[in-house]
């Protein structure tokens, strides 16, 4: 079996406290994965283990079959989503969608082009000259799915991105990635308190 994020035995200690202890899980590639738990249960801890951005304290995680401790941050094939958006203001959501290609140096008619393909598989190709201001909680969320989907990711990290939106949208939303993730067929990693 092909495991697009394995845990074996992981943890994570922050001085005396055990945020993450013992985990070992196997996500298959091309999974919605859901990770639900209280605040404080350690689930974007291992969110933040899998991206590179915090280090193990034990055990081991692989993506891909690789050791994630020989892969730095950016080189892991994956990508997260925040619960915050962290847009830029001033920029049209297309920018936004192809900032990270712009930082990685593709040439601007090819990273539009990238990014309004991206915006298009979150229903939003038609707006991509407006603000971010001028956009609901529902669309902006979907920018930021788009910013995450642009670089084509094989997995991607979902930090709680529907927290801020009211009931209704959040399962409205919970529905459109399900759907999103069945037609891209990559591993989603989702994490939620409810």
């Amino acid at each position: 079996m092909t495991y697009a994020v394995e845990f074996q035995n992981v943890s994570r200690l922050y001085g005396d406290v055990r945020a993450v202890d013992g985990v070992s899980i196997g996500i298959r590639d091309g999974e919605f994965f859901s990770m639900l738990g209280p605040s404080g249960s350690g689930k974007t801890t291992c969110l933040r283990l899998i991206a590179g951005f915090e280090q193990l304290s034990g055990g081991t995680i692989r993506i891909f079959g690789q050791p994630a401790s020989e892969l730095p941050p950016w080189q892991r094939d994956v990508n997260t989503v925040f619960q915050d958006y962290a847009l830029f203001p001033h920029m049209s959501i297309l920018d936004n969608v192809a900032y990270g290609l712009m930082v990685k140096g593709m040439a601007k008619k090819a990273r539009h082009a990238r990014a309004q393909e991206a915006l298009e598989k979150v229903a939003l190709g038609f707006a991509h000259h407006r603000k971010p201001s001028q956009l609901s909680g529902g669309q902006r969320q979907r920018v930021a799915i788009a910013r995450a989907l642009v670089n084509q990711p094989r997995v991607l990290l979902l930090d709680e991105p529907l927290g801020a939106l009211d009931l209704k949208l959040r399962e409205q939303m919970q529905v459109e990635l399900k759907k999103l993730q069945q037609s891209l067929g990559i591993t989603f990693i989702f994490v939620t308190h409810d």
